[in-house]
């Protein structure tokens, strides 16, 4: 166990030995992204376009795992600076009660209205995509309820100062999915040629694989925060807590997702082309602001324990730090993609017109990712200080008050680059915006 004493350990030292873990877990995830686009853009634009369409709903339904397991960071984080090593332990049990159920509901209303939310999001424009969307949705969410245990025992790890553990559970889930997606989509040896599914099924492998991991790890003696049988009995002041935390997290991540999916439907129409050079745009600018979430992973943590420990300069020092960090090397990384669009979409898929589709795409979306990327910092910083009322705002607000209105308009005056236009105009905004709450908020008033 590699963990870091926030408390103790200079600021600098905890933010980038709690940092790089993250940064490679979020690179991990992003090749995975990566691999599934590569393999199935073999299939061609309709099969790769598959997994583009359901990605937006699907992230909906994850965004409830991630939205509570912030109430965990939260929780677990302002326990362990108080120094109550039974509350952490009892609060990350009660988290865990919550998530797995809300979990099980997620896939069962997610399956049920596969259809009608494919439909929806495809029009009419893509009707030869539809079929092979459904099939990837419906095995995608089988293994959902696996990803919220996944991300309850990373985020509670995290909280605890152990950030390498989620490093190693998506380097495992990664290393499965990329052995696992030639062999099932291409049906290679004694495996099914299942196509575009095939996709899904893999990950579904890395996601069980994982999810044993987590489960074991925490009832071990070697777990940061060790776990027994009475953690898991209910306490419904904790579970009310989760709760109080979680919804209004989770509700502003999922419904943000779900603007997503209506970005997606402006996107769809426009057709294959442009659906495949936005979700090469959208993944590789991902891995630009992988340095992002590993920043703000860390963020959360550390501000959680200082709060909990009454140490609010040291909280406020450590997103000042942290924002001018990211700021300074993602605008870097930013500044190869605005350069290289071209050759980073052709890796993907060797077609002249998505070719240059892409290449439009990070010409315009590059330059703001620097700022934008610095919102996720403040906002991280209130996810620890447990005021996900705010961060609940700035997530719904960020799609559906600012990109969906922008791009509803500029797609119909401008064609496909009003959709790229909309989406930088809502990065500025929102970083402004939450960079406002974090200055005027009461942020370092404790919830635990």
């Amino acid at each position: 166990m590699a963990r870091v004493d926030v408390l103790r350990e200079n600021i600098e030292y905890s933010l980038f030995h709690l940092s790089w873990p993250l940064i490679v877990s979020n690179a991990l995830q992003t090749i995975y992204n990566i691999v599934d686009s590569y393999f199935l853009g073999k299939l061609g634009a309709v099969g790769f376009s598959a997994s583009t369409i359901t990605w937006p709903i699907i992230f909906t339904f994850i965004s409830l795992a991630m939205g509570f397991a912030n109430a965990g960071i939260a929780i677990v984080s302002q326990n362990i600076g108080k120094m109550d090593k039974k509350a952490t332990s009892k609060s990350t049990g009660q988290l865990y009660l919550v998530t797995i159920g809300i979990g099980l509901v997620s896939t069962i209303v997610g399956i049920v209205f596969a259809k009608p939310l494919i439909l929806a999001i495809a029009g009419n424009q893509n009707a030869e995509v539809i079929p092979y969307a459904i099939q990837y949705y419906t095995v995608d969410m089988i293994g959902l309820p696996l990803l919220f245990i996944i991300n309850s025992t990373t985020s509670a790890m995290r909280a605890a100062g152990d950030s390498q553990f989620g490093m190693r559970v998506v380097l495992y889930m990664n290393i499965i999915n990329m052995v696992f997606d030639p062999l099932l989509i291409f049906g290679i040896g004694p495996f099914p040629k299942l196509g575009v599914p095939g996709a899904a099924w893999a990950t579904n492998i890395g996601r069980f694989v994982a999810a044993a991991f987590s489960i074991y790890h925490v009832v071990s003696k070697k777990s940061a925060i060790t776990l027994s049988k009475s953690d898991f009995v209910p306490d419904w002041h904790l579970i009310g807590l989760v709760f109080k935390l979680g919804v209004p997290s989770a509700i502003g991540m999922s419904i943000s997702s779900a603007g997503f999916a209506i970005v997606m439907r402006y996107v769809a129409m426009f057709g294959p082309t442009v659906i495949s050079a936005y979700g090469i745009g959208n993944r590789v600018t991902n891995l630009v602001s992988m340095i992002s979430h590993g920043f703000a992973g860390a963020v959360s943590a550390m501000v959680g324990q200082f709060i909990g420990a009454n140490r609010y300069e040291d909280a406020e020092k450590t997103v000042r730090h942290t924002f001018w960090w990211n700021v300074t090397i993602v605008g870097i990384l930013s500044l190869l993609t605005f350069i290289y669009g071209k050759g980073v979409t052709k890796f993907f898929i060797n077609d002249p017109a998505v070719i240059e589709m892409g290449n439009i795409y990070f010409k315009y979306v590059s330059f703001s990712m620097p700022l934008f990327t610095g919102y996720l910092i403040y906002n991280s910083a209130l996810i620890g200080a447990g005021k996900t009322v705010l961060t609940m705002i700035a997530d719904v607000l960020r799609l559906w008050g600012i990109r969906i209105p922008i791009i509803a308009i500029l797609s119909s005056t401008m064609g496909f680059k009003g959709i790229f236009i909309g989406m930088i105009i809502s990065n500025l905004i929102i970083f402004g915006v939450t960079y406002l709450f974090f200055r005027f908020s009461h942020w370092k008033k404790a919830v635990v």
